[in-house]
């Protein structure tokens, strides 16, 4: 580290290249950390199910839309008469 010091001290035109070097790996960094911690994608969870697309029943609509609701309406009713029988 005081080797870059010392460069920077001796040549100061290198500061820039290191300032913004550095501030866009830190920047970098920090982007991962935030889609780690806050990106629905991305589960980090060693306790709970290691398959959690598992735990969807047939008969639940898992899209995020969908055009034919008609469709898992009857699916719903489907698996409601089945648990009822």
């Amino acid at each position: 580290m005081s080797g870059i010091f010392n460069l920077v001290k001796t040549n100061p035109a290198l500061a820039p290249l290191f300032l913004f070097g550095g501030s866009g790996i830190v920047g970098g960094f920090a982007y991962i950390g935030h889609c780690l911690k806050n990106g629905p994608d991305v589960i980090i969870n060693k306790s709970a199910a290691e398959k959690p697309w598992n735990r969807i029943q047939p008969h639940e609509n898992a899209k995020l839309w969908s055009p034919n609701k008609d469709f898992w309406q009857d699916r719903k009713d489907r698996a409601a008469e089945l648990k009822r029988a």
